[in-house]
């Protein structure tokens, strides 16, 4: 039996619920083994950018058009996969609980705002400071992670330039009110 290409949403929800499956195993990991997973850590926020990227392409490929409710929820899954890199660093002592505290605070206050493409340099905090401690304690994984986001960023560049980086600009342009030139 072979895979119909055309009914490839639910295959794109299983891989946005499992990225909020793996954000709450980063917590376990940090919580159950501390420093000492985090080359399993790494891995994991890799798997959850895997199942980021190909989520989407997934959805809009799919030949009906309705989203379904776990599509419309997407940005949900990357804030329980920051949250949960936040988690880790926090439970496996890279984060005081100060720093824990206000990334959270800030990652959840993006959310309640209902802005995501404000959210993303929030988002991505916590990423930077994992990366920051992969660098210094396991540099392979580094290099790993470099890697996939430097294939990632060559596949998206298009759509980074004129989908990503122009809603970005336009919503902060939005809170000084500042109209969108980017056209």
């Amino acid at each position: 039996m072979m895979f119909n290409f055309q009914h490839t949403r639910p295959l794109a929800d299983l891989l946005t619920v499992s990225r909020v499956i793996m954000g709450f195993g980063l917590a376990g990991l940090g919580m159950i083994l501390g420093p000492d997973a985090l080359p399993l850590a790494v891995l994991t926020v890799l798997l959850c950018w895997i199942t980021d990227f190909v989520d989407g392409p997934l959805a809009r490929h799919d030949t009906n058009n309705q989203i379904t409710w776990v599509g419309s929820h997407d940005a949900e899954a990357d804030l329980t996969t920051s949250l949960g890199v936040t988690a880790y660093l926090f439970f496996s002592e890279y984060l005081s609980g100060l720093v824990g505290s206000a990334i959270v605070l800030a990652l959840l206050g993006t959310w309640v705002m209902h802005s995501h493409q404000l959210a993303w340099p929030i988002y991505a905090l916590p990423y930077v400071i994992l990366g920051d401690v992969v660098f210094r304690e396991a540099t392979f994984f580094s290099w790993l992670a470099i890697a996939f986001l430097l294939a990632v960023l060559s596949v998206r560049w298009s759509r980074l330039q004129k989908e990503f980086l122009p809603e970005f600009f336009q919503a902060v342009g939005s809170l000084f009110g500042i109209e969108s030139r980017l056209d």
